[in-house]
């Protein structure tokens, strides 16, 4: 069930956001200029529809309070005022049974509370609903258990990057199953769904820099892997958004081909791991520990798939494959072609989100894996930090 602040985040009125002003964060708890600090019902704000959905709660919440107050003093009055008598062995009966004037009363003010609430709401969802002319869009896929952020320059990201003082949409879809992409600080929550695309905008003007983000979660219970869907949103400045942009989109380029698979791997291999270990544990999909000697005709290569194939099948001269780099690289584009026995065709293709190089720095990795520890990390003492 959807709680209160994910409904009113399509409800609220974004065009009363302007009138919120910003106010002091709290002694000891740094925030970024322009947020809203959090109350006892909402966590921080920080777009500039957070201040009209939190004023919509606060409106509906007071009216709840006062006929709550009202329900229940009016409830212990009436069993006082009508209570049995210790003395009678009878049930009164001689309470009011009608009173027109009082029920027209207890109908027509509610009646007309729904409606002013209804009016703020649906002006709100239609203003939620079309995003400006101007947005930045920002691609997003949801698959099992990740999200993929991409850029109009055609750079990636794991965590949301956006740029302060301007309208982003978002444009969103899933590979595979029902997700729902929900940033509490920017009161905004919209599902993802499979065959077809969604959107959602929002604006920040709360600058976080590239060290401290806000919360992004997937809301929808997808899967045994779904708390590792909850990622960061930074939200740079211009000047420093485009030089993230510029960076982000070339980054991978900038590694000298030698030291790819330990600089890239790893940062490609955070996002495999949801469902890949490379220490041999059981996952959703088969760990990558001796998968290098399986593809190279060594030990475990007569391993059979679904299909009932194996390795030595399907990998060499004039075979499936010529290659075991050709295999490594279609398992990653069309991984539901040669399913490993006891495992489901869950995998999401990932043709389009990793470029040749990317997918060499995976096989360089592949190939060493010995030079890894059990969470991706590079081991060998002369290792550069990675950037």
């Amino acid at each position: 069930m959807m709680s209160i602040h994910h409904i009113l985040a399509h409800l609220a009125p974004a065009t009363l956001a302007q009138a919120a002003a910003p106010a002091a964060a709290p002694a000891g708890n740094p925030m970024p200029e322009g947020t809203i600090p959090p109350d006892f019902w909402m966590p921080v704000g920080a777009s500039t529809i957070a201040g009209s959905v939190d004023q919509m709660l606060a409106v509906i919440n007071w009216i709840c309070y006062f006929f709550f107050a009202l329900v229940v003093v009016l409830m212990a009055y009436f069993a006082w005022k009508y209570r049995v008598r210790s003395n009678s062995h009878r049930f009164r009966m001689d309470g009011p049974v009608h009173n027109t004037p009082l029920e027209l009363t207890w109908t027509i003010i509610p009646l007309l509370l729904c409606v002013v609430i209804f009016f703020m709401g649906f002006r709100g969802y239609l203003d939620f609903s079309q995003p400006p002319k101007n947005s930045y869009d920002i691609d997003v896929t949801a698959v099992k258990w990740a999200w993929t952020f991409k850029y109009p320059n055609g750079a990636q990201s794991d965590d949301l990057y956006v740029p302060a003082g301007r309208p982003v949409r978002l444009v969103m879809r899933s590979s595979d199953v029902l997700h729902s992409l929900f940033i509490p600080a920017f009161r905004v929550k919209r599902d993802v769904v499979p065959g077809r695309y969604t959107h959602l905008w929002f604006q920040s003007d709360a600058i976080t820099g590239a060290d401290h983000g806000y919360h992004l979660f997937c809301t929808e219970y997808c899967g045994t892997g779904h708390s590792n869907m909850n990622r960061r949103v930074y939200v740079l400045g211009e000047t420093e958004f485009n030089e993230w942009l510029e960076q982000q989109a070339r980054w991978i380029d900038e590694i000298d081909d030698e030291e790819l698979y330990f600089k890239a791997g790893p940062k490609i291999y955070a996002r495999c791991s949801q469902c890949h270990s490379i220490d041999g544990s059981m996952g959703t999909g088969p760990s990558w520990k001796g998968l290098w000697e399986k593809v190279s005709g060594g030990a475990g290569s007569d391993q059979k798939f679904a299909d009932g194939k194996s390795y030595r099948d399907l990998i060499g001269p004039g075979k499936e494959y010529a290659t075991p780099e050709d295999y490594i690289r279609d398992s990653i584009y069309n991984p539901g072609r040669h399913l490993v026995s006891g495992y489901g065709n869950v995998m999401p293709t990932f043709k389009g989100q990793l470029s040749d190089r990317a997918t060499d720095a995976v096989i360089g990795m592949l190939k060493r894996l010995d030079e890894f520890d059990s969470k991706g990390q590079w081991t060998k003492a002369a290792a550069p930090a990675a950037k």
